[in-house]
């Protein structure tokens, strides 16, 4: 059996080769955590250092290129990285001072010589140009690109690499999309999807091992959101312990982590509570307080550390859900980074707690059962996740089950896709023991013990 690491790096030597051979465009898939951007680092410096070619690098936000303009910045070695940035772009410190990255602000000062530039989708649209100015464009997170916005700087580069996780949340578009319900390869469709549609011979990879999620995590995402896209896990060096020894039934979900379970449920008994809840509130921060007081230490990849509140994220579906939990939070856990899926979307932490996005509600609409959104919410921890939800969701699930309404010609209908995505998780977590009824603001002292 081919270790991980081996597989991972067949898969590089694989996209890179495709540079060399020429090929016009290629479609990257990645799980969450596969190292997309440093795949895009690669391909870029590959382009320009050894092809000596004039590479654009695409991103979808300011922090995005930032944090690649960091990345290049650091194993250049000297060799300059432009960043194409409007006039009144802040820019972090460390990418102003940077003595490898250079800031152009003015579509006549890219350079015509072989070299990397970097910038987000909105300030490449603003070329006019009919000619090609790049010999290679690579999108990163090309899955949160819109096709029409793709159009816009589609001519700039004879030769294309996208790439992208095609689990994450659609791209939002801000207009009424009906008239395009019946197409494929719409304007609104991911940029990906749409030119796989438009021309299905393209050359299509996937990347093969997250570096980021563990096996036990792996088990449940793998099928729930990538049912056709088969991964596994590169490192197991993880774990967490704890100096207090668990004494009270609210310690059971936290002691499940150190026992091998990496990912479980916390449910407050049945409520229909709308979007903001205070109790699961209260139970979510109680939690990460009671993660911090009993002294935790965490290993992740050969590191041992104490657990810090800034290892600790929460992610939530509503703006008012975030706001109910740093209400909560006092100084002490300033460093908790608490946030919507949609700005969770790149980013990682060791510790996740999750706000599940169904539980409270009288229904299952089409924005809480989004598979991409849940996926997001389940995919940012590198050591363990602990979800908060009201008991019932599964059966919820079951009175609200999709009405199969799709348009003619489409295939894939979103709403059954995330639904069956909730099930999966909702029934992977009752078969493996994962579900923990918190009574009374106490979770039960019933480690394993599954609650249909």
């Amino acid at each position: 059996m081919t270790d991980p690491q081996t597989l991972a790096d067949e898969a590089l030597r694989e996209i890179l080769e495709s540079q060399w051979q020429g090929v016009p465009a290629v479609v990257l898939r990645s799980p969450p955590g596969a190292g997309k951007t440093g795949v895009a680092q690669r391909l870029a410096l590959q382009s320009a250092r050894l092809l000596h070619q004039r590479c654009m690098v695409v991103t979808q936000t300011n922090e995005q290129a930032f944090d690649l303009a960091r990345r290049l910045g650091r194993n250049a070695d000297g060799f300059p990285i432009h960043f194409y940035a409007r006039k009144d772009l802040d820019l972090p410190a460390d990418v102003r001072t940077n003595g490898n990255i250079r800031v152009i602000e003015e579509f006549g000062h890219i350079p015509q010589q072989p070299g990397i530039t970097i910038g987000n989708a909105a300030k490449w649209s603003w070329i006019d140009t009919g000619e090609a100015m790049f010999d290679l464009q690579v999108v990163d997170e090309a899955f949160q690109l819109p096709d029409y916005r793709f159009q816009l700087i589609a001519n700039l580069a004879p030769r294309l690499v996208m790439i992208g996780d095609p689990g994450q949340i659609d791209p939002f578009v801000h207009c009424e999309i009906e008239r395009w319900r019946c197409n494929p390869a719409g304007p609104q469709v991911s940029s990906p999807a749409a030119l796989v549609k438009r021309h299905p011979g393209v050359m299509q990879m996937s990347l093969p091992v997250s570096r980021r999620l563990n096996t036990d995590t792996v088990r449940l995402v793998q099928p729930a959101f990538y049912p056709e896209m088969p991964f596994e896990a590169m490192s197991e060096d993880r774990e967490l312990r704890f100096d207090v020894a668990g004494i009270v039934p609210f310690d059971a979900a936290l002691d499940a982590v150190t026992a091998g379970a990496k990912i479980v449920m916390v449910e407050l008994p049945p409520q229909l509570t709308g979007e903001r809840d205070e109790e699961i509130a209260d139970e979510l921060v109680a939690s990460i307080r009671r993660l911090l007081m009993r002294k935790a230490w965490v290993r992740d990849d050969g590191v041992v550390s104490r657990v810090s509140p800034e290892m600790i994220g929460v992610v939530c579906a509503h703006v008012s859900q975030v706001n109910a939990v740093r209400e909560r939070l006092g100084r002490d856990l300033a460093g908790v980074f608490v946030e919507t899926a949609n700005r969770y979307q790149g980013i990682e932490r060791a510790f996740m707690f999750v706000h599940h996005p169904l539980s409270g509600r009288a229904d299952a609409s089409a924005f809480h059962l989004d598979a991409g959104r849940l996926c997001v919410m389940l995919s940012r921890h590198r050591v363990a996740c602990w979800i908060f939800g009201r008991q019932g969701i599964a059966q919820q699930l079951t009175r609200y089950a999709p009405i199969g309404d799709r348009a003619l010609g489409i295939d894939d209908d979103p709403e059954y896709r995330g639904w069956r995505a909730h099930l999966t998780v909702m029934s992977w977590l009752a078969n493996a023991g994962r579900l923990y009824p918190a009574v009374h603001g106490m979770i039960a002292s019933a480690p394993g013990r599954a609650v249909g």
